[in-house]
């Protein structure tokens, strides 16, 4: 019967010393000498101690992952506020400095997420700006039909300060471009009435210049590349020196 009974499955709670007091009435019943239960104790206890080493190894390594991923997170959190150039960002202020790892990685996501959408939309401002720039300084060199492709965004520095640089910079060339433009509609509007006085096609004339300059092309199309101006102005200086030599006749 005690057999029968050793062979069924434990009923009730199961722990250790449940477990080592069916053990030894198991031994008691068969008869296993003190030498073989200390071995077989012993063995019991090594495989436990390499239960819990595996244990705390694999807790080891998994405190390691989140504390890299941490120093990650704290890492990116602290280039992305320098980057925006916000050092009063709220978010940063209000992320854990202590606390469990769990703790300050739940603390710090928050504050991430919303640097992530910040810096998203200053890209986006930068992009836009400098795009801009780009189209203008194309006009002016006479590439803008280049396929130049967006122009990089330094993501290193996207301060409010350096934003302002760029739109500074946009308000200027577009001030440039305002004045070439008033340049190349004088221009033109000489060449028409030089061209009338001398019975010339203004149309042909002008569009031996740039095929942009005829009246059918609105004003913001027209071309303001240096090239331009000064074929412009030697159009000018030509038919005035033109109208010169008939006056001499």
């Amino acid at each position: 019967m005690a057999v029968m009974d050793a062979q069924n499955p434990l009923l009730g709670e199961t722990t250790c010393g449940t477990l080592l007091q069916k053990l030894q009435e198991i031994w008691d019943e068969v008869g296993e000498s003190d030498e073989e239960r200390d071995k077989m104790l012993l063995q019991i206890e090594q495989e436990c101690l390499d239960v819990y080493k595996r244990k705390v190894e694999q807790a080891a390594k998994s405190r390691a992952e989140l504390l890299v991923t941490l120093s990650d997170a704290k890492l990116e959190l602290s280039t992305l506020v320098s980057a925006l150039g916000d050092k009063s960002f709220l978010g940063v202020d209000t992320v854990k400095a202590s606390g469990t790892i769990k703790e300050q990685l739940a603390a710090i996501a928050p504050a991430l997420e919303q640097l992530w959408k910040q810096k998203e939309q200053r890209v986006k401002e930068f992009s836009d700006v400098q795009s801009q720039i780009q189209k203008i300084c194309g006009e002016i060199t006479g590439s803008a039909n280049e396929q130049a492709g967006a122009p990089a965004v330094d993501e290193s520095d996207l301060s409010l300060k350096k934003l302002n640089e760029y739109q500074v910079k946009l308000q200027e060339l577009q001030k440039e471009k305002g004045d070439r433009l008033h340049k190349v509609l004088e221009f033109v509007g000489t060449v028409h009435d030089l061209c009338a006085v001398l019975g010339m096609d203004f149309f042909s004339t002008i569009t031996e210049v740039h095929p942009s300059l005829d009246d059918k092309t609105c004003v913001q199309s027209k071309s303001i590349s240096n090239d331009t101006l000064l074929r412009l102005a030697e159009t000018v200086s030509a038919l005035h020196e033109d109208k010169k030599q008939r006056l001499h006749k």
